[in-house]
């Protein structure tokens, strides 16, 4: 059904500790009482910003959004969420359409950050944190999972410090949950590591109540995922072999029954099938794989094989232009569609034609945006919707199906005057090989100068990942200054093809570099860019790119931003074979002894010398993706070269730049650097 009306008029632990860990020492506070309204929290619909000239201060770009990871009650009546008030985050909870929140937990985010949260019944929820430790001499990220009633209060911890200390190292991540029971509501299963053999997790019940937990499945070597079918039987074990590169699907008919092969695949290979969740036939299993260059939804029959022994399958979603690599499935297992979003195109996630319907709706009163429909309570009748667009920061809103309404919760920028913002265009050029790239272009307010902008290239992190035409706070940031961004998705960028991804594979400043330069020489020759004003900044592989780009070519920028970029690929595949895998990383990035020729080549802190430009180096201490010794290299061989250069620390950051001090910093550190060199008030 079609929607009544919209109301937008509403609420516009370390591994080495041996004491044990306290879910008190996450939080500055917990902060009782009740919220009376969204009023308190400065949710409410931002006041008309004045029609000055003067663009909001970089700490609205910086702050996360004030609203996350909502979710709804099974019940469809309360509503669970966190909010991102000035550095700290609080998980709140209150009604369904966001009224009379209050909080449960608030932290300042300087060590425990909240992870997720997730309801287990209509009385009692599940939250995530996340920290960095030192593990084995190298920082690691380790998580711990709290339960708690409505009140913030009755808390229990899910994982418990192991009694056996030769164990203790093995519990990383203490809140893997395969199953929610949301039958039960009283329990969940786990996956929990605690053998002191084998190096993988067993399945536990854990009740939710005491912490309590019984072991149904015990460890099987390099089995890191389980998956239950809709009787909560464990029926599937995905083994990563990460020595050998190779993952196996494991199944079996029954808990009676022994396990059986059903696919096994190379890493980075063609033939990856991956297992999603039990269709309502025991013995149908939803998957993804590949149909022709895209990854495709099918639904394989473990009791119906084929000539090579495997189970038949019928395809249930492809599409021409996207993967579908990420199902959505709700807490009892359904599977409802998947999670891309499309813009105006809201229904094209879903399987059901009633949410279909309802997603077309969406879309006729939320019109050429990205509205991501989700949340839905037990009945699906309730649900939320987040609501982002090119230059829309967004809101978020919740709805009742039976009612016909969607009512504004609150916005997730509320500083943030749409006015004042401009988005982004699509772009597209042929690279020196022929290929064609696309990206993303945004241009400040106003006519282009007659010698273009000046422009900042942004090329994105993973590098298995891309950026879109979604809403962007730093390219907003950048625009209001005064500057052009250039998004380009490179060779290797991910939602292009499978072989697309793969032309990146241990090609890291090669063509996926020369992909980054052709993307500027287009801006300069369209006019866009100021040849004599450009400038390269970026992220994790978005900041290795900005070294690389330093050094490939000399005379393209004025300045280089790294935030914890990869400067040594060596050192970086000898990191990665310790944590993702010998083969894993040897595929992806190249391999740190039988490539080091190659990868020297390709590091940026081997060619300091060749460098001729400013560059600024930021690092947090925490970072557990990409370690921070890797920008501390980076800095001693420019150093060496005698390279004017500036390294900026951010103690205690992490990678995702979590904490609002460190966001700010960062932006204002590489705007400071921006205006010195390419800037209004620089010498060309």
């Amino acid at each position: 059904m079609l929607l009544k009306y919209l109301d937008q008029d509403a609420r516009g632990r370390s591994a080495d500790d041996t004491t044990g860990w306290s879910w008190r020492d996450a939080f500055v506070g917990s902060m009782r009482g009740l919220v009376s309204c969204m009023t308190a929290w400065g949710i409410v619909a931002a006041a008309p910003l004045a029609a000055a000239a003067e663009p909001p201060p970089v700490a609205v770009f910086a702050a996360r959004p004030q609203l996350e990871q909502l979710a709804l009650s099974p019940d469809g009546q309360k509503l669970l969420g966190v909010m991102n008030v000035g550095g700290d985050s609080v998980v709140v909870v209150g009604g369904w359409d966001g009224a009379d929140l209050q909080s449960l937990l608030r932290t300042d985010n300087n060590k425990y950050v909240i992870n997720w949260v997730h309801w287990v019944n209509n009385r009692r929820v599940v939250v995530s944190l996340r920290f960095p430790s030192i593990t084995r001499g190298a920082t690691a990220t380790e998580t711990r999972a709290l339960a708690m009633d409505l009140k913030g209060e009755s808390i229990v911890t899910l994982v418990p410090p192991p009694r056996n200390r030769d164990v203790k190292w093995l519990a990383q991540f203490q809140d893997v949950v395969i199953d929610w029971l949301p039958e039960d509501g009283d329990h969940v299963l786990m996956a929990i590591r605690d053998d002191p053999v084998v190096f993988a997790p067993s399945v536990y019940t854990v009740d939710v109540n005491t912490g309590q937990r019984k072991q149904v499945l015990g460890p099987r070597e390099n089995v890191w995922t389980w998956i239950t079918d809709h009787e909560h039987k464990v029926r599937i074990g995905v083994r990563d072999d990460r020595e050998k590169g190779e993952v196996t699907i494991l199944g079996r008919k029954s808990e009676d029954d022994s396990w059986q092969k059903l696919w096994s695949f190379e890493h980075f290979s063609r033939g990856d099938i991956r297992p999603i969740t039990f269709g309502k036939d025991p013995q149908s299993l939803y998957v993804t794989k590949l149909k022709d260059d895209r990854q495709a939804l099918y639904l394989a029959h473990l009791d119906k094989l084929d000539a090579q022994g495997q189970p038949t399958m019928d395809l249930v979603v492809a599409w021409d232009d996207a993967d579908v690599d990420a199902p959505r499935v709700l807490s009892n297992g359904e599977l409802i569609g998947v999670r891309g979003v499309w813009e105006g195109d809201a229904q094209r996630s879903f399987i059901d034609e009633s949410l279909k319907e309802l997603a077309r709706g969406i879309d006729k009163v939320l019109p050429g945006r990205f509205n991501r429909i989700y949340g839905f309570n037990k009945g699906l009748n309730r649900y939320l919707v987040e609501s982002t667009g090119n230059g829309v920061p967004g809101q978020f809103l919740a709805g009742d199906r039976a009612a016909g309404t969607l009512k504004v919760i609150g916005q997730r920028y509320p500083g943030l005057d749409p006015n004042q913002l401009v988005g982004k265009r699509k772009i597209k050029f042929k690279a020196r090989d022929g290929l064609e790239i696309r990206g993303y272009l945004t241009v400040p307010k106003g006519d282009t100068p007659e010698q273009g902008w000046p422009m900042v290239l942004m090329p994105h992190g993973g590098p298995i990942s891309s950026d879109d035409i979604d809403f962007d706070p730093w390219t907003e940031l950048l625009a209001s200054r005064g500057y052009a961004v250039l998004q380009v998705n490179f060779r290797g960028s991910d939602n292009q093809g499978r072989t697309f991804r793969d032309a990146g594979l241990k090609r890291w400043g090669m063509e996926m570099q020369d992909d980054l330069t052709d993307g500027v020489k287009w801006a300069v020759d369209n006019h866009v860019a100021d040849a004599k004003r450009l400038c390269i900044v970026g992220a994790s592989y978005g900041g290795y790119a900005a070294l690389m780009g330093a050094v490939k070519t000399p005379d393209l920028y004025r300045c280089a931003v790294s935030f914890a970029g990869v400067s040594d690929l060596v050192d970086m595949s000898r990191e990665w074979s310790g944590w993702k895998g010998d083969k894993v990383a040897d595929k992806q990035l190249g391999n740190y002894w039988n490539d080091r020729d190659n990868l020297k080549k390709t590091s940026p802190a081997s060619h300091a010398a060749e460098i001729h430009i400013p560059v600024l180096l930021i690092h947090g201490t925490a970072d557990a993706q990409v370690p921070y010794d890797q920008s501390e290299t980076m800095d001693k061989a420019l150093k060496s070269a005698g390279k004017f250069h500036r390294f900026v620390t951010l103690e205690g950051g992490d990678h995702q730049l979590t904490r609002l001090v460190d966001s700010q910093k960062f932006l204002e550190e590489t705007l400071g650097f921006l205006n010195q060199y390419i800037g209004p008030g620089a010498k060309p």
